[in-house]
């Protein structure tokens, strides 16, 4: 199946042209803060003309170590606008992670906020706005090079089966595809206000920025405390009359307890498979698509039409210019209806693995369907086609592991594990839309659950640091030696470790029930904290929920996150100092 293409331009060719046609709309807000086309414009023109100065452009990587701001998007612009590609870095990774991460890619400058600045890199920078004042519009003649569609406009880093990043190096050719069918699809308008859910780090917020700005309507950014799925991000959309927002599906739950989404709202839905209950019970009053794509892709490659809630929610077709193959092992196409695996190709492929050509080679393939020189990208995902012709997604053809919308390799995960203290064996796994991390401890050096948390919080970003964590005696294995992972028991069924005393007034006792039934174990101690038996962000959202209607009292997911034990939180509740 093929999607239609639109003619090759350059990001900040879009831009460019929304602000000639729209200077005064708005193009991005943060709490008092909105930037008009025009101002952004200017903006990113002082920006990028600096970094000129500074010998960024074509073929060079500048990364960003900011967090959601004005000023990153600001950063972005600037970097695209002088010809050079950035490269996101959460600066609220692990000094380790950073480390990887900016060592791999070699950048020539760092982008950061006043007073954060990045330590040892080669040219640093700080973003910062300046009012009232303009630049022209950088050209060719300005940069060091002419900035083409087939130059590398971003490096995402994903998860590394070697236990270490890698860096996904997409061109330009891809955006002005993915801006216009996301235009027409989700039917964005000058009048619309788009939520940037996503983290900076991830290429999901690609899908964010350019199609809200072909269309000339506002991006929306808020602090990562406000996106918080539940009631700080439904208070969000509400005040903020946001009118298009992307979601992973297991972020809806939590905000179904918190009041909703408001009807008629867009909701685009994806970084996970979405399963047929949640189709059903948010396509109703709004337009909800389900969209499909690897980061090795100019972030999507197929997206459903308005889901109906019938059945299981398809993927859908391919987005303007991408080619999809449904294939057998021996790289025939299956016939309709079968179950084969997802190859796509089009002018949204990633030129590759950045520094990695070896690995680039096993995932970037021939493209047998097209014309000489074409590649396709392997995805490892299984579809199926319906007799409509739309894609369902099946399941992965590898081990790679999708947890709360982070594509994840077991292998990074597991070798951070054997890093740490006292482990003889790791493996991690998804269960039930958690990550879960199995070990057997060295001899003589039992290993808590709590220890080895905190050591992989020093290596890891927090959506690789898994959610359980079971120690068992030994793993159990196939008859060919191999670990069976289909035979690691059930993590609610396994010994869990609990510490500290029992709870003793009536406010812990009411406390520790609902958080054993909301993490879903049979106890647990006062002293332990929530986040390092099983609770992440998402489950969080749902127990303070539970504990506001039970208990009758006024608590917000901020105040919970900064007390997560029960004991911490009894204090609170009780109205004593924790």
């Amino acid at each position: 199946m093929t999607g239609a293409i639109v003619l090759p331009s350059t990001a900040p060719a879009l831009f460019e042209a929304t602000a000639a046609a729209m200077p005064d709309r708005p193009a991005a807000a943060m709490g008092d803060t909105t930037l008009t086309y025009a101002e952004l414009n200017a903006q990113a023109n002082l920006l990028a003309r600096r970094l000129i100065e500074h010998h960024a452009g074509p073929e060079r990587l500048v990364a960003t170590v900011m967090p959601r701001s004005i000023e990153f998007v600001i950063a972005v612009l600037a970097v695209h606008k002088a010809g050079a590609a950035y490269v996101p870095v959460n600066p609220d990774y692990p000094q380790a992670r950073r480390q990887q991460i900016l060592d791999d890619a070699s950048p020539h400058c760092v982008l950061s906020l006043p007073g954060q600045e990045v330590a040892g890199a080669p040219l640093a920078l700080s973003v910062e706005q300046q009012p009232h004042r303009s630049a022209p519009n950088p050209a060719d003649h300005d940069r060091p090079g002419a900035l083409l569609p087939d130059h590398p406009a971003y490096v995402i880093y994903t998860s590394g089966s070697t236990g270490r990043p890698k860096g996904v190096l997409v061109t330009h050719r891809g955006i002005p595809n993915l801006a216009a069918d996301y235009v027409r699809r989700q039917r964005l308008q000058p009048d619309s206000r788009l939520l940037a859910f996503a983290s900076p780090s991830f290429d999901a917020s690609v899908a964010e920025f350019w199609p809200i700005w072909l269309a000339g309507g506002c991006l929306v950014l808020a602090p990562a405390a406000d996106l918080v799925p539940g009631e700080p991000l439904a208070r969000l959309v509400r005040e903020q009359s946001i009118t298009h927002v992307t979601l992973p599906p297991s972020a809806l739950a939590p905000l179904e307890e918190a009041g909703g989404l408001p009807a008629g709202l867009t909701l685009l839905v994806a970084g996970e498979a979405c399963p047929a209950p949640v189709a059903k019970r948010w396509a109703g009053d709004r337009v909800m698509i389900n969209a499909y794509g690897p980061t090795e892709t100019t972030v999507a490659v197929t997206a459903s039409e308005p889901l109906t809630g019938d059945g299981t929610p398809p993927i859908g077709r391919p987005i303007t210019g991408v080619c999809t193959h449904v294939l057998d092992d021996r790289l025939q196409a299956v016939p309709d209806g079968d179950v084969g695996e997802l190859y796509v190709s089009g002018p949204g492929l990633a030129r590759g693995y950045l520094n990695r050509p070896a690995q680039t080679a096993q995932r970037f393939l021939p493209d047998p369907f097209g014309t000489p020189g074409h590649r396709m990208y392997r995805t490892g995902d299984r579809v199926r086609a319906r007799p409509d012709g739309q894609l369902v997604f099946v399941g992965r053809a590898d081990d790679q592991l999708k947890v709360r919308g982070h594509r994840i390799e077991p292998g990074e995960v597991e070798a951070a594990l054997f890093e740490a203290d006292g482990v003889a064996q790791a493996v991690a796994v998804e269960h039930d839309n958690r990550l879960v991390a199995y070990v057997v401890a060295t001899a003589g050096a039992p290993v808590t659950a709590e220890h080895l948390l905190a050591q992989l919080r020093e290596r890891l970003p927090a959506y690789l640091v898994p959610d359980v964590v079971v120690a068992l005696p030994r793993l159990p294995t196939s008859p060919n030696g191999k670990i069976d992972r289909a035979a690691l028991p059930d993590p609610e069924d396994a010994e869990r470790a609990t510490s500290g005393r029992a709870p003793n007034t009536p406010t812990e006792i009411h406390l520790a029930t609902l958080f054993a039934e909301v993490l879903g174990v049979s106890s647990i101690g006062v002293e332990d904290s929530f986040f390092e038996v099983g609770g992440h962000s998402l489950l969080a959202t749902r127990l303070v929920a539970r504990i506001r209607e039970s208990l009758h009292v006024r608590l917000r997911v901020q105040a919970f996150f900064k007390a997560p034990t029960v004991a911490q939180l009894a204090k609170v509740l009780d109205g004593s100092p924790t």
